[in-house]
């Protein structure tokens, strides 16, 4: 369970979006909510101490001075915050995803980071989790499971990287790889809380990013939660370009975890 969520606020209205859903979530959980704000040169300080105390007034405030991107990832370690959530703030950006300060504060943060863009602050019906046996993967889907409600569908994907060309060639391999993804989620499932929602297993063979999105489109998923594997250049570290496209173009709420 989480004890401490941070909302970074940047007063627009994709921030009050994200704000919804870390309430939601404080509530669920019986966490901590902190909110802080950056402020910009020159900014009205008491201004925004008025406009946020108001959009907040159940969470604790706190407001600093520099570069957002500096700032806020430093502050989630200094809380030892359990959950940074921010809002989708770069899709008017000239130049879109890349360089933006979301972008620098997913690179910098050590903490768990929800992307919220959902409209609708009620909780998670579906969420999707791809594996690929790798640690970080793996707290992501644990991380996810904490988070939705017991009822809630938790998808878990695994894509056997193949050609979609040759994705039957090869009967007794595809069949290997199934059996170890079954052994994955057998460990996986031992580690979750009793309370969790039950696994539901999605293996596809063909190309990742493609099979990936086509789970998307199927699923409709609520909560996209995906492990960032390293803390080197974006897009090296979040599963390559199918999460720098659900970033770019985010079809629900992603969670990233390290």
């Amino acid at each position: 369970m989480l004890k401490h969520i941070l909302i970074a606020h940047d007063l627009s209205p994709e921030a009050d979006l994200a704000l919804r859903r870390a309430e939601q979530l404080a509530r669920r959980q019986g966490a901590r909510l902190s909110l802080v704000h950056v402020l910009g040169e020159g900014a009205d300080e008491a201004a925004a101490r008025t406009r946020l105390a108001a959009a907040a007034p159940h969470a604790e405030l706190r407001l600093a001075r520099g570069r957002a991107a500096m700032e806020i990832p430093a502050l989630a370690g200094w809380l030892q915050a359990d959950l940074l959530v921010l809002g989708d703030h770069h899709r008017d950006s000239p130049q879109g995803f890349s360089g933006t300060t979301l972008e620098q504060i997913l690179q910098r943060c050590p903490t768990p980071v929800l992307l919220a863009v959902r409209a609708d602050p009620a909780p998670w019906q579906r969420a999707l989790v791809p594996l690929d046996f790798s640690p970080c993967a793996s707290r992501a889907l644990q991380r996810a499971a904490t988070l939705l409600e017991p009822e809630a569908q938790l998808h878990v994907a695994h894509v056997h990287e193949v050609a979609a060309l040759h994705a039957g060639d090869d009967p007794e391999e595809l069949a290997f790889q199934r059996e170890l993804f079954e052994r994955l989620l057998e460990e996986e499932h031992a580690r979750l809380d009793a309370e969790a929602p039950p696994l539901r297993p999605a293996w596809r063979a063909g190309e990742r990013d493609q099979c990936l999105q086509q789970l998307i489109d199927e699923l409709q998923p609520h909560l996209l939660a995906l492990g960032s594997h390293s803390r080197g250049a974006l897009a090296d570290a979040l599963l390559g370009s199918l999460a720098l496209q659900m970033l770019r173009q985010p079809p629900c709420d992603v969670l990233l975890v390290r």
